[in-house]
């Protein structure tokens, strides 16, 4: 067999070697070495456990760090939102006024027009009950002399001077 053998066999070795010398010093010699192999194993594990903790904290800064890097996109993107909303929302504002100032000038046009057609009416109305074109103008006539009988004022005595003395 090989020189150390199979686990078993070491461990037979090492107690026959533990037995052969007397008590105290075997009980020391063994505390040694379960002392010795005890801070080999704790350094292992130690440097073991800093390797992973270096490895964990360099992958949380890095996700965190992308993070970051996404919270400055938004950021970003939130920016722009804000500006167009605004643009978008004078936009609209503006539209609103510019369709409310049509819709009133619509419905005064409107007005204006039904007036205009109830005047019309009431002219053929009235055309229609004279029916007489003579008559008409022997009225407008009339109405013209009684305008006409009445003297033109003269410019001087529209000027304002006259008018102070009221």
């Amino acid at each position: 067999g090989s020189k150390h053998g199979r686990p078993q066999a070491r461990a037979l070795r090492l107690l026959r070697t533990l037995t052969a010398f007397p008590r105290p010093w075997a009980a020391e010699m063994a505390g040694r070495t379960f002392e010795q192999v005890a801070n080999h194993l704790c350094s292992e594990m130690v440097h073991q456990l800093t390797s992973e903790h270096a490895k964990e904290v360099e992958k949380m800064y890095t996700e965190v760090a992308q993070l970051r890097q996404e919270m400055e996109n938004v950021k970003d993107m939130l920016e722009g939102y804000l500006v167009r909303e605004e643009v978008l929302t004078n936009m609209i504002d503006e539209l609103s006024g510019h369709h409310n100032q049509t819709v009133n000038a619509f419905m005064s046009l409107h007005q204006d027009f039904h007036g205009q057609a109830q005047h019309t009416q009431t002219g053929i109305q009235d055309a229609m009950l004279s029916g007489n074109p003579i008559q008409d103008a022997k009225r407008e006539l009339v109405n013209l002399c009684k305008i006409l009988d009445q003297p033109i004022i003269q410019p001087q005595v529209m000027h304002l001077q006259n008018y102070s003395q009221r």
